[in-house]
């Protein structure tokens, strides 16, 4: 029979300590942070073990450190309270009309080629709203959509995350080219370039384990060729393009981005060039991702609605 911790005395403000102990190593700290004392916050931890029947920490040094029943509990508690301040940013938004924040993550492709059109669209309907947009490798914006810091995010669920805690939409696989530099030797080698050709210059790829550097790895072995010997590692996608605008480095980038960079304003040529090689690249499909149980505020669902109507006549959140 599971635990009812409502009936058993649990309070806000067991849960506001423990949401501090999630990032806090001293009790002392954590009180401090809550404007309450050490002996209020011991206390209410000595409360929280007598509720929970449960050893939630122990003694580290000259802090504590959460057992892992303890660092559950916590997790929780952080969620907890992340939706008691979606509520309050819900009703404040309903009193207002179509004010607020929103937060978006997205990875690259889906952020250049849908969210920006759908953010020109949101300043003129919408001016009241204000959106910040994180563009990252899933994995790293993963845990910021756990933790309340994102509204919700166009990517994928990381192999290494627990896909139970996020609510997942699938939309678009994502198309991806080879990019190198305007002038680039490859472009006199006739289209479409034999992906063995490509195995003569640098390579910048993201980390390994990323979608497209794995999306590289299989066309690659598909056609029977080895791997990249000469690689440039690194997860910036600003020194991905900076290096292959400046070296005959080559790099595999999402299909919009290889659009977006190959022509500059009024249809001048760009920065870069989309190399035309038989090497067909395409990563595996990033959805619409929420909190597993997360209600989008009513600003966050208009957000939502406009990015989903830009990837393609998708419903609203």
């Amino acid at each position: 029979m599971s635990l009812d911790l409502l009936r058993r005395g649990l309070k806000i403000s067991h849960l506001r300590l423990l949401g501090e102990l999630a990032v806090q190593s001293r009790l002392t700290d954590a009180a401090r942070s809550l404007g309450m004392t050490q002996p209020a916050a011991s206390r209410l931890i000595s409360e929280i073990e007598r509720i929970t029947e449960a050893n939630l920490y122990v003694r580290s040094g000259r802090g504590i450190e959460l057992t892992d029943v303890g660092r559950k509990l916590a997790d929780r508690c952080v969620r907890i309270l992340q939706e008691f301040g979606d509520a309050g940013r819900d009703i404040e938004q309903h009193k207002s009309g179509q004010s607020g924040h929103v937060s978006i993550g997205s990875v690259t492709g889906p952020a250049i080629e849908y969210i920006l059109p759908a953010l020109r669209h949101i300043r003129l309907s919408y001016p009241d709203i204000s959106i910040s947009v994180d563009v990252a490798p899933s994995r790293d914006l993963a845990p910021k959509l756990e933790d309340g810091r994102l509204d919700f995010s166009l990517s994928r669920v990381p192999v290494e995350a627990d896909p139970g805690l996020f609510q997942e939409r699938p939309l678009l696989r994502e198309p991806a080219s080879i990019v190198a530099r305007i002038g680039h030797p490859l472009t006199r080698a006739g289209t479409p370039i034999p992906a063995e050709a490509l195995l003569g210059f640098d390579w910048v790829l993201p980390p390994v384990g990323a979608p497209i550097r794995l999306s590289a790895e299989q066309a690659l072995r598909e056609k029977g060729l080895s791997q990249p010997t000469r690689v440039l590692t690194t997860s910036s996608f600003l020194f991905t393009l900076a290096t292959v605008q400046r070296t005959n480095a080559i790099a595999p980038v999402a299909q919009s981005v290889a659009i977006s960079f190959a022509e500059g304003p009024d249809g001048a040529p760009g920065s870069l060039i989309e190399l035309q090689s038989d090497l067909h690249l395409s990563v595996e499909t990033y959805s619409f991702l929420t909190r597993q149980g997360q209600i989008l505020t009513p600003v966050a669902q208009t957000v939502a609605r406009e990015v989903l109507r830009a990837v393609g006549g998708q419903d609203g959140a």
